[in-house]
């Protein structure tokens, strides 16, 4: 006799901004500290040697690792978990 296996279906876990999906590289947390003391495209490129084209990029990629889409939301994340 066969008999139905009970298949109760967990929700995949979610990705919201309570945690990052993935970890932050250094260039990434260098650049959230800078955000964090309101620094400027130019003046975080200024401060680390590279191309405002490459400050905009890391901060599109970090935007998308904590799933925000603001400096401000960048800021508040990093400050909520510690990460600056």
């Amino acid at each position: 006799m066969m008999h139905r296996m009970d298949m109760r279906e967990n929700p995949p876990p979610t990705a919201g901004p309570a945690a990052v999906v993935e970890p932050l590289t250094g260039s990434q947390l260098r650049i959230l500290k800078l955000l964090d003391l309101g620094l400027s495209n130019l003046e975080i490129a200024d401060r680390l040697g590279i191309t405002v084209g490459t400050t905009k990029w890391h901060l599109h990629q970090l935007f998308q690792k904590l799933q925000v889409t603001s400096r401000a939301k960048a800021v508040a994340f990093a400050r909520d978990r510690g990460l600056v």
